[in-house]
């Protein structure tokens, strides 16, 4: 074991280097350097845990925003949904009363009733009258008449009921003939 005692020969002939590059280690650290990859570690604790504070906190704060707008758009779906609707100015034949009737021939339509002045008390269709039932004061409805019919009725709120439609007015007389 002769061999393992002695340095081989080529470092024996190498001096320590005086210069270098950055890549060398220094004798002396400089000051205010930390001294180890554990020290530099332990440095940044701090900074670390402000960032880390911050990244939870904004992740709540969004995550807090966004519950509360589905609370916000579920809440407003589940309300109960109020009729809106704009009546005919007032006639200007010296009333001062609005028709609380409406009369509706064809087409599809969204209507509401109300007891309340101004509204509709009762909607006229050519098969039916609707009107509200007892012990309601507001109802919406949805409903299409094609051709004389009403092919879809429904109660969106409140609750209505079905009158038979009203009396037919009778035809015009004929026009007297002429002698010719």
């Amino acid at each position: 074991m002769k061999g393992e005692d002695a340095a081989p020969p080529a470092a024996l002939g190498r001096a320590a280097p005086t210069r270098g590059s950055d890549d060398e280690l220094l004798a002396d650290p400089p000051a205010g350097a930390p001294p180890g990859g554990i020290q530099g570690y332990a440095a940044g604790r701090r900074l670390r845990l402000v960032l880390g504070i911050a990244v939870v906190g904004l992740v709540a704060g969004v995550g807090w925003t966004v519950k509360r707008w589905k609370d916000e758009a579920e809440a407003e779906r589940r309300a109960p949904k109020q009729p809106s609707y704009s009546l005919a100015a007032v006639p200007d034949d010296g009333s001062d009363e609005r028709p609380r009737r409406l009369v509706w021939n064809d087409g599809p339509a969204r209507l509401g009733l109300s007891s309340a002045e101004p509204g509709v008390e009762e909607i006229v269709l050519p098969d039916r009258r609707l009107r509200l039932a007892p012990g309601h004061d507001v109802a919406q409805l949805r409903l299409e008449v094609r051709d004389g019919k009403t092919i879809e009725l429904k109660v969106l709120v409140g609750d209505i009921v079905q009158l038979p439609p009203e009396a037919a007015a009778a035809p015009p007389p004929d026009p007297p003939a002429k002698a010719q």
